[in-house]
This record gives structure tokens, sequence and C-alpha cells, in this order.
């Protein structure tokens, strides 16, 4: 019984090794055989009965069977989890591709704007603080402009003032001396501003635009084209600082303005033509008024009273007299229910030493009080008294008159019909400067009184033509007579310029595309005094602003 007993976990641990190496059957042939082998030399040495044997052989196969399927079982189990992946084409890998990036593209993309919004990607608050106080904005504008002058036009009727001065006389104006007043021209031109808004704190801005044209023309921005290829001029158009005060009731009842700035005033194209500018210091003051509490929060500051006053160096020098305009202007600016809209001001520009002083004989003392820029018809006066020199060929000329403006400006917006708006805009000036005897000393003629102007514009469409489809007629007319404003700072195009002319205007306005628009415009003028003289101007633009 001992040598069973030492025998059996030998048989049981070779059963166990046989179950566990079941996989492979060339090792479990030999177990196997070794083992029975070991079993009958037992039955032959008497140790164990032939009966015993069998039974031992039994029970160790059908224990080696357990477990064989137990862990076969077992085994199937673990593989559940296994990916076997067979080779695959390319072009199948790609296709695969495609069709998982078409249907998680939606998925991806708003995770990553999700993940972008968070994070904060390429907004103002993930850039440098100094590129968030910019703001860039401009326009460009192409024009056709056809200037067709009547046939019964003098051609040495007028003469050019600004040429005459700039190249020292009559005589040395050479050809250039008269005013073209015959021949028609037509032309391309281009105007282009671009401008930047700087913010330096809060409510407090500075100013720039660059813009085409001539720089020592103040009311026009127009490139002609034509120039044999020659680069345009680009200057400051504007440079100035900016601050408002905001009120309680969150808009600004004080605004400060210093530098070549904007037109502050309330005005139209009859006293300041739309492309002037103004050099010196001005301030707006609104007083809010009581109205209908059901106007917008943000209507509110257009019901008020306002003050606009303003002092500009015109001609400043280090050794001569200086030329200034101090302006004042109050008006009135209501907002109705229906978003209609009233404005009315009353303004008085005065000019200081902008009337002509005559030199001494043989002297240039007073060359000064020349206007360094002149269109046509205001009364002038000569400046120079050189000697051999007559009043019929001065070398430099000044303005006669001085100039006392009192301006009154009124528009009313009526919203009746919106989103047509209809639009009636009237202007009225009048020179309070002129003293008939002192013109007709420093002029030496009999120049009588002509200083009155005014304007009025119907205006029918959308106030502002800003997408495909917005559009706007209007019909006007003007009347400015000689020395009722200056004619260096009144329109450039009517009349190609200057005072002393009436005439209408009529033209038309339509959206093509966002901030993309086309008008046309016909204007045509006549001489108030003097030798005939009538003009006839076409004007067809493409705008667009950015």
């Amino acid at each position: 019984m001992k040598i069973v007993c030492r025998i059996l976990p030998f048989v049981m641990l070779v059963t166990f090794a046989t179950s566990s190496y079941a996989g492979q059957q060339e090792d479990l042939m030999k177990l196997k055989n070794t083992t029975i082998d070991l079993i009958n030399a037992l039955v032959k040495e008497g140790v164990l009965s032939a009966s015993r044997a069998k039974t031992l052989i039994a029970d160790a196969e059908r224990k080696a069977e357990t477990e064989f399927k137990e862990k076969e079982k077992k085994e199937a189990e673990g593989t559940r989890d296994v990916v076997r992946i067979p080779y695959v084409p390319k072009f199948v890998r790609d296709k695969i591709r495609e069709q998982v990036r078409s249907g998680l593209r939606k998925d991806v993309v708003a995770d990553v704007m999700a993940r972008a919004k968070k994070e904060r990607w390429g907004i103002p608050g993930a850039l440098p603080d100094w590129t968030r106080r910019f703001k860039l904005k401009g326009d460009f504008r192409l024009r056709f402009e056809g200037d067709y002058f009547s046939p019964d036009n003098n051609p040495t009727a007028y003469y050019d003032w600004q040429t005459i001065n700039e190249k020292g006389g009559l005589f040395k104006a050479g050809n250039k001396v008269y005013l073209n007043t015959v021949k028609n021209v037509n032309r391309l031109r281009i105007r282009m501003r671009l401008g930047i808004d700087a913010k330096i704190a809060n409510n407090f801005k500075a100013g720039i635009r660059l813009a085409t044209g001539n720089p020592k023309d103040p009311v026009s921005t127009n490139q002609t084209l034509g120039q044999y290829a020659q680069r345009y001029n680009l200057s400051i158009d504007q440079a100035y600082l900016k601050y408002d005060y905001i009120n309680p009731e969150g808009y600004p009842s004080m605004t400060l303005l210093g530098g070549r700035m904007p037109n502050p005033w309330f005005s139209t194209d009859l006293v300041y033509d739309h492309d002037l500018n103004f050099e010196g210091l001005a301030s707006q003051f609104r007083f809010g008024l009581p109205g209908n509490h059901n106007v917008p929060e943000q209507d509110k500051r257009l019901r008020s009273l306002f003050l606009t006053l303003g002092a500009f160096p015109v001609q400043q020098t280090s050794r001569y007299t200086d030329k200034w305009l101090f302006g004042a202007q109050f008006g009135t600016d209501l907002k109705f229910e229906d978003q209609s809209h009233f404005q009315f001001a009353v303004a008085y520009y005065d000019y200081k030493n902008i009337q002509a002083v005559p030199n001494d004989y043989g002297s240039v003392e007073s060359d000064w009080s020349a206007p360094r820029f002149m269109q046509k018809g205001n009364t002038t006066a000569r400046i120079s008294n050189d000697v051999n020199e007559l009043n019929k060929n001065p070398r430099l000329v000044g303005l006669a008159s001085k100039f006392k403006i009192l301006n009154l400006t009124t528009k009313y917006d009526y919203a009746g019909f919106a989103p047509v708006h209809l639009m009636l805009t009237a202007d009225y000036a009048k020179n309070l400067g002129f003293n008939q005897q002192e013109v007709n000393r420093l002029n030496g003629s009999n120049i009588k009184d002509q200083t009155t102007a005014y304007r009025v514009k119907f205006t029918l469409g959308r106030p502002g033509i800003k997408k495909h489809g917005d559009w706007q007629v209007y019909f006007g007319w003007r009347y400015v007579e000689r020395d009722a404003v200056l004619d260096a700072f009144t329109d450039s195009d009517f009349h190609l310029g200057g005072t002393n002319a009436k005439g209408w205007v009529v033209g038309s306005k339509f959206g093509l595309t966002k901030n993309t628009w086309t008008e046309v415009r016909w204007l045509s003028a006549d001489e108030i005094t003097g030798p005939l003289l009538g003009i006839d101007i076409l004007q067809v633009d493409l705008n667009t602003r950015f």
C-alpha cells in the first residue's frame, strides 16, 4: 500500500500534466504511453490488481477530458475581445477613410468650433491688446465724368485766378490764364479713401485717413486717370483726436475734436463741399429733450438740442497775419415715433483776415493776404503793387469782401411710407460781411451786393444704399450769388466749382450688392451775372465701401 500511495500522486500529476498540454498531440501520446506502461508494471509486480489499474486509467482519462474541455471553453471566451485584422488593400482603406470622414465631418467641425470658442482661437480676446484697438475702413469710387460747355460761352471771359497767383501774374500764366469754358472734356476718375480708427482709452480715439487727389485742392479727392502711368498722390486727409463724454443716459453729451477732422457742422455742400475737412478745434454739446417714451433707447439722443463751436486756422505763417475761421451753430435734432427725423440749425461762420490787403508801392509785405486756394466767382482785388504794374495785369489777387456767413439748414426725413422715405433738405446762406463801399474801393469797379445763396433738394427712396435693390432718386435746385459764400470751400462739382451759379441737379442711386451701388447725376448750371457760362456735367459712378 505504501508503494501505491507513492505512485498515485505521481499518476495524478502525470494526468494533470497530460490535460494541461492536451493541445500538443506529441507530448500527450508520450505521457499517456508512459503512464499506462507504469501501471502495467505495477500490476505485474502485484502491487495493483488488474481491475484497480483499469479503474485508475479510466478515471485519469475522464478527468483529463473534463479539464481539457474546460480549458478550451475558457480560451474561447478569452478570445472574444481580440480583433483579428486581415490584410486590407489600399483602395479599400481609402474608401473606408472617405466614408468615415464624410460621416463624421459635421460632428468633428462642431467639436472643433466648440473648442475654438471655448479656447478663444483667433478672436480679439486671444490676440494682443493693441490689435483690438484698430478699426480699418475705406471706400472706393470709379467715375466717368463728362463736362459739356455751352457753344455760346466766351473763351476769354473768365480768368483762372488760382493759376495766375501760382505763376506770379497774368503774363507768366501764359495760355493758362483763362479757365476752360468751351472745350468739352470726358474723363475717368477714381477716389480712394482708407481710414483707421484707433481706440486709445474709453471714449477717446484717434482717427487717420489717407485719400487720393491733389494735395493742394481741399474740396476734391478725385484722381483723373491718364497720367502716362505715373503714380498717384496719396495724402493725409484726416488726422485728429476725439473724446466723447457719455452721460448717464448712454449717449455722448459732449464731443471734443482736435486736428484735421471731418466736417463738424450740420450742413450741405452749399457752404462746404462734402470732401472738405477742417483743421483746428471743435466741440459739440447735446442737451436732451423730453419726448415720447415709445422711441427706442438708441434713438433718445436724437431728441435733443445741440451747440457746436469751432476755431480753425485757415492760413498760418510765422511772420504775417494769420487767417482764421470761427464758427458757432445751434440746432435741434428730433426723431419721432414713426422714425421720421427732423433737424434744424442756425450757424454763423466768421472768417478773420480773409480780405485782400493791397501792398504799398513796391512792397510785398501784404502778399500773405492772397488765398492759397480759389475756385471762381468771388469778387477779387489786386494785392500786388509792383513797379509798372497795372490793374489789368496784377501779379497777385485776393478777395475783395469780408465773409461773415449766416447759415440756416434744415432736413426732414418722413418715414410714413417706410421702407421708402421722403426727404426734404433746404439750406440758406447770407454773407453779412459784404460792404459795398469797401469792396468797390478794393476792386476799382462798381460791384453790387450779391450775397445770397439757397439750395433745396427732394429725395425719394431709402435713406442709405446698403444692399441689392436699395434705391433713391433726387432732384435739387440751387442759387449761389457771387459773394454769398467763400468760393474756395463750396461744392466743386456744380458749375465746376465756385459761386455765381444757378441751376439744377437730378440723379439716382441703385444698390448692386452689399455695400456696392451705382449713381448717375446730371448737373446743369449757368452764371447769374457776367458773361455767359453754361456748363452741363454728367457723372456715372460705381461706389463701394468696406
